[in-house]
């Protein structure tokens, strides 16, 4: 069969890429190679160990950053250690099967990351890079996934998230659960973030390494370990709320409609929103549209309990083919539904003390009677920080309402004031 000229030159193109495709994922290989045999020596399985029974309760990754066998992990990984020393230990253990006990030294819980330190490791310490590596060049995540021994995951560097309060790289690879505190290489050897988490769907997140800098300066700089971990953590929580609300409350904050009313939009890098409706439905019987914001930095301080968290909501609501009584009921059922946007345990937050209310706008423009609810709960290892869950309703109008609330999770009691004072002030239907 002849072959035309158009049609030869296509082959040889498809050819072409199928040779450089072919380079790529040898070249790529060849890197994973090399880094997994220069660096193994210094990544380890990091293992929480029940005193009692002897057994593993958790295993993660880490890595050795100095030669005097200091070493980098997440927070979340030897959480159980430094909450309950009395009853966990740490140990590790390396490629080769050496194991050995661990000191806990320090921890940032906002940036999920420990050092830890073992007295006679003897590893070769693994490089940490000063500067970003360029978006779109392939990095490498290594790491003890789900107990099956030292893994390289390929992937691809995107930069640091520019959505999310707290610095995150969106990491372009499967990091599964046991990575978690593992290092993601350069095709140079170099630590360019910390394996932290996933969102599935070759999507994860690295902590920035800078992160890590910081922290081992401050270790250094003090030269001990941390004498009181409850108090290290409540110093760190209590000072980056103060950042952010500081810089949140700031801002101008600008509007968008819902419904009648206008609701807050949304303040970047601190919160996404999300919103919806069902007027497309032939079947409702009322009309309700709403608008969902939420930070996604969440603080893991352990499984049940979460801090850091901003969420506002809004609704807005029309009775349509419902009567005044049977609407009234179901915003009822809806006001009395709300809880707070984070998990909490109670041997970690006192019960919620509420105050409501009804006010009435003493602006011009805006007479509507209200129904507000402002509820707090106290830290119990962090006595200046509270959980926050603010509901503000109108009760004015027997077709139609606007429902407001947020959640904030860790925060001051000046912040939440200074908080509620302007979300009034900008939430509302005129």
């Amino acid at each position: 069969m002849a072959i035309d000229k158009n049609t030869g030159r296509a082959i040889k193109f498809l050819l072409g890429l199928l040779v450089c495709w072919h380079i790529g994922v040898y070249s790529q290989t060849e890197s994973a190679q090399t880094l997994f045999a220069e660096n193994k020596a210094a990544i380890l399985q990091i293992q929480v160990i029940d005193v009692t029974s002897g057994s593993k309760s958790v295993i993660g990754s880490g890595f050795v950053v100095n030669a005097e066998g200091l070493i980098a992990t997440n927070y979340h990984v030897i959480q159980l250690a430094a909450s309950k020393p009395e009853q966990y230990r740490i140990e590790y253990l390396t490629a080769a099967d050496k194991t050995g006990d661990l000191q806990l030294l320090d921890v940032d819980v906002i940036n999920d990351l420990a050092l830890v330190s073992a007295s006679d490791l003897g590893a070769q310490p693994l490089s940490l890079a000063v500067t970003e590596p360029p978006i779109g060049v392939p990095v490498f995540a290594l790491g003890n996934p789900l107990d099956l021994g030292l893994t390289v995951v390929p992937g691809t560097y995107n930069g640091i998230n520019q959505t999310s309060y707290h610095p995150r790289v969106h990491f372009t690879g499967s990091l599964n659960s046991g990575m978690s505190g593992g290092p993601t290489l350069s095709e140079a050897g170099q630590v360019i973030g910390i394996n932290v988490s996933t969102a599935g769907n070759q999507v994860s997140f690295l902590v920035p390494v800078t992160a890590l800098h910081k922290l081992i300066a401050e270790y250094q700089g003090r030269a001990a370990a941390v004498g009181g971990m409850t108090q290290r953590i409540g110093q760190q929580l209590f000072d980056d709320q103060q950042e952010k609300f500081s810089r949140m409350l700031a801002l101008d904050w600008t509007t968008m409609p819902l419904g009648q009313a206008q609701v807050i939009d949304e303040l970047k890098p601190f919160v996404k929103c999300w919103g919806g409706s069902n007027s497309s439905s032939e079947k409702a019987q009322f009309l309700s549209a709403d608008r969902t914001c939420r930070s996604e930095d969440n603080i893991y301080l352990h499984g049940k309990f979460n801090s850091g968290i901003i969420e506002y909501q809004f609704f807005w609501l029309e009775a349509d083919k419902l009567n005044a009584p049977q609407f009234y009921a179901y915003y009822q059922r809806l006001f009395t539904d709300f809880v707070p946007g984070n998990k909490a345990d109670e041997k970690d937050v006192g019960d919620f003390n509420c105050d409501d209310q009804f006010v009435i706008a003493d602006s011009v423009e805006n007479q509507r009677k209200t129904k507000a609810v402002f509820c707090v709960r106290a830290y119990k290892d962090y006595p200046q920080l509270y959980d926050v869950l603010f509901l503000q309703g109108t009760v004015d109008d027997s077709r139609a309402a606007f429902l407001s609330h947020f959640t904030l999770a860790g925060v001051s009691q000046n912040n939440a004031r200074a908080f509620v004072r302007k979300f009034m002030g900008v939430a509302k239907w005129p």
